[in-house]
């Protein structure tokens, strides 16, 4: 689960319950514990009602012929969603528009994102009438109608509908949900294959849960469209039932020579999901947030762009160290830095801006004979922006590592060349400083 997500620790139901009453009768002694039963969909449909109205202030109806979205869940997608705009903050923030492509009849990742993000706005997309009226409703009873506009579509119109519109549409982000199966056959043979009875009971109707070829076949369509749009949205982004869904996704993309892609996984109890994002900027991810440690996806992983050079110090003075960085920076040739301001218990990155190789020994003497590189150069004209900073040991550890992010461009020898260089320079001070 999202680190961000408050729902790691499970909720006290007896609290929440004097918070929304109406969760009170669902409350069942386990063990010498409080619970509810999580495979009676009442109890399902109360409990998150009752987050959504103490944690976020969201009055919510779904109905009963309709799936009730579990409120952690849905956040940790929400959480992912702002991780990903983060990346992209140190070139100034404006506000955020994002699209839900089939939002259901709770259109519960607009209302959640909005209440937490007061400069987010949104098209929530359905096929669905009913459950387009349901999402007004809902989007209405929360007074947000000035910014979650609910879009009708139909199943042969484009996925990405709402870019279509206006040749200047653009949007930060879509969101994406899909149905999983291919057919009613599909889904009884899914719950076959599961050597557990689920956890909790499935409330989907056939609208929401089965669509032609199944999430993958849908998610490709969408990758296919994007190809189309490419920068009218920044970060494409759906989320993933089965684990072979994502093989298929990223050969697709691949198919499509994208490697501008992340792929992450939501975790909630037994419950897993898995979510892939792609784009056609040069805006670039970190590790953490694009890539996951699972051995059985290990070959679907994008190339790294955290690269990090562990340094072996007994005594570890943050100050000092940002220091030797500043010495390493300085000299070279034709990049502007953005210092950060340092601390003893922490070390804020340096942002470092370049438009070519200065560093290395043979393009210094390929560029005596070029036209001189600008002293101070304006960050708009860099082809490579990229972070360093310092990260901290373990508790009682004496290893320190130098982090090097790539943060935009679309050269990656010239990041990998930077990172390199710094990390022999500062092997060097740290040598020399004995």
């Amino acid at each position: 689960m999202h680190t961000r997500n408050p729902y790691r620790i499970a909720p006290d139901f007896r609290e929440l319950a004097k918070a929304y009453p109406s969760l009170e009768p669902c409350i069942i002694f386990s063990g010498g514990g409080v619970t509810i039963d999580f495979k009676d969909e009442i109890s399902q449909r109360r409990l998150t009602e009752a987050l959504l109205h103490r944690d976020f202030g969201i009055s919510l109806n779904v109905p009963e012929n309709r799936i009730c979205p579990p409120v952690p869940n849905r956040l940790n997608y929400v959480l992912w969603i702002q991780d990903l705009l983060r990346t992209t903050e140190f070139v100034g923030r404006e506000p955020v528009r994002g699209i839900d492509i089939g939002t259901g009849a709770s259109a519960i990742y607009p209302l959640l994102s909005c209440k937490l993000k007061s400069d987010w706005s949104f098209v929530a997309t359905d096929v669905d009438e009913f459950s387009l009226q349901s999402a007004r409703s809902n989007v209405e009873k929360n007074g947000l109608v000035e910014r979650i506009q609910v879009f009708p579509t139909t199943p042969e119109a484009p996925i990405f509908a709402p870019l279509h519109g206006k040749e200047d549409a653009r949007v930060d982000f879509t969101m994406c949900n899909p149905p999983f199966y291919s057919s009613h056959e599909d889904v009884l043979a899914s719950a076959a294959a599961k050597e557990f009875e689920p956890s909790a009971v499935c409330t989907g109707a056939d609208v929401e849960m089965i669509t032609p070829g199944g999430e993958s076949a849908f998610v490709r369509r969408m990758v296919d469209e994007s190809v189309g749009l490419r920068e009218r949205c920044r970060w494409y982004t759906s989320m993933l039932g089965k684990m072979s869904s994502v093989t298929d996704v990223v050969e697709a993309l691949r198919a499509h020579a994208i490697d501008n892609y992340g792929i992450t996984e939501f975790v909630q109890g037994s419950t897993r999901r898995w979510a892939v994002v792609w784009s056609f900027s040069d805006f670039r991810l970190s590790d953490a947030i694009a890539r996951l440690a699972n051995p059985q996806l290990q070959n679907l992983m994008p190339p790294r762009n955290t690269l990090r050079q562990p340094f072996q110090l007994p005594e570890v003075d943050v100050e000092s160290l940002m220091e030797i960085l500043s010495g390493v920076l300085a000299p070279v040739d034709g990049v502007r830095v953005v210092n950060p301001e340092t601390s003893n218990t922490e070390s804020p990155p340096f942002i470092v801006y370049a438009t070519k190789n200065t560093w290395s020994r043979g393009a210094r003497r390929k560029n005596k004979h070029s036209p001189e590189v600008p002293a101070v150069m304006e960050p708009s004209a860099a082809n490579l922006v990229c972070s360093l900073r310092w990260i901290s040991p373990e508790a009682g550890g004496a290893e320190m590592f130098l982090e090097c992010q790539w943060m935009q461009g679309q050269d990656r020898p010239l990041f990998e060349s930077f990172s390199s260089h710094v990390s022999r320079k500062v092997t060097a001070a740290l040598k020399a400083a004995g």
